[in-house]
């Protein structure tokens, strides 16, 4: 089973966190990743910013527009995804 389904297996609360990849700061998402689960976040949810969120509301359109301004590119969101988050 995976680890989704693992987790809606049971009847319980989950926290799941959403963490736009490069906002606040391009620098910043491993380290919000990594309280997120310090802080009992079930779930992750990274956010891959581009420049048409139009399915998003205001708040994940603003984290977007700043993370592309950070200069944040998918490459390295990839990059820390899978070779920081071992």
């Amino acid at each position: 089973m995976n680890r989704i389904k693992e987790l809606f297996a049971t009847d319980s609360k989950k926290l799941i966190v959403f963490i736009t990849a490069g906002f606040p700061n391009k620098d910043s998402t491993k380290d919000l990743v990594l309280e997120a689960i310090k802080g009992g976040a079930d779930m992750i949810e990274i956010g891959i910013p581009f420049s048409d969120p139009q399915a998003d509301g205001p708040v994940i359109q603003e984290a977007n527009e700043i993370a592309l301004n950070n200069g944040i590119t998918l490459l390295e969101i990839l990059y820390i995804i899978i070779k920081q988050m071992k």
